[in-house]
């Protein structure tokens, strides 16, 4: 079964709705909520100490979850699995993202030459349901980890990758930029603390503007995504429910 691209899931055609529906119904056949508990956490090996550099690699994984995998996304392991179940919800498909002291992620292509469509935003929902309990702050090495992110991989002039995080923060202010203390990515708080409503919360970005504020250099181009939800360093649990980002019209007025 082909993953439905960001044209499949707009629109609410009768017929692109049965799509919808029976694409998730075949994800859902293929067993993607049959996740395996981690081990207890007094028999995990500790979460990885040490910082590494450059932006995280999108592809690289050798690691086999123990759940279905969507068509077109690759898992990586951080430390230990993060589910990711594939629902419908309002006609969209989302993906329902739990962490138990664990850190995992699902990332796909989505090519975009940022120069040739530079108006275009990308555009998702999402919501945190469960924040992470935190000791340290969200720029230290057992502080980073977030309830929801939305990474963005690509390149500035010349070919230099770059790693960029849109995260839904506990502590850090709205539209506060900083680095990872893990590698050379850079992140943006876009939401901050629980999302007591529970609705997903709609979401446009400017992705050249962001990353140029970060960075202070110009993207040129997405190579593609990655959603993530993590608790490992907190060691607490972190829950959310993010939809298939997208790149096209600004679906908001740009902030």
């Amino acid at each position: 079964m082909g993953y439905l691209d960001g044209d499949a899931l707009a629109g609410g055609s009768r017929m692109k709705w049965k799509i919808l529906a029976v694409s998730a119904l075949a994800i859902l056949a293929s067993g993607s909520f049959a996740h395996p508990e981690p081990p207890p956490r007094s028999e995990r090996a500790p979460p990885s100490a040490g910082p590494g550099s450059g932006p995280a690699p999108f592809w690289a994984t050798g690691w086999k979850p123990g759940y279905a995998v969507p068509s077109a996304w690759t898992p990586r392991y951080f430390h230990y699995e993060t589910r990711y179940a594939a629902v419908v919800e309002t006609n969209e498909l989302i993906f329902e993202t739990f962490a138990d002291g664990t850190a995992s992620w699902i990332a796909r292509a989505l090519p975009q030459d940022l120069l040739a469509k530079p108006d275009e935003c990308l555009n998702w929902r999402w919501s945190a349901d469960t924040l992470p309990s935190l000791t340290e702050r969200e720029d230290t090495l057992t502080g980073d980890v977030f309830a929801a992110r939305v990474y963005v991989f690509g390149e500035f002039e010349g070919g230099e990758p770059f790693g960029f995080n849109y995260v839904w923060t506990t502590q850090k202010r709205q539209g506060d930029y900083w680095k990872s203390p893990w590698s050379d990515n850079k992140l943006m708080a876009l939401r901050r603390g629980k999302n007591a409503s529970r609705a997903l919360v709609a979401e446009s970005r400017s992705v050249i503007a962001d990353v140029s504020r970060a960075y202070g250099k110009t993207p040129v181009r997405i190579d593609g995504i990655a959603l993530m939800t993590d608790a490992e360093g907190s060691d607490s649990i972190a829950a959310a429910r993010i939809s298939l980002p997208k790149f096209g019209a600004c679906d908001l007025p740009i902030s």
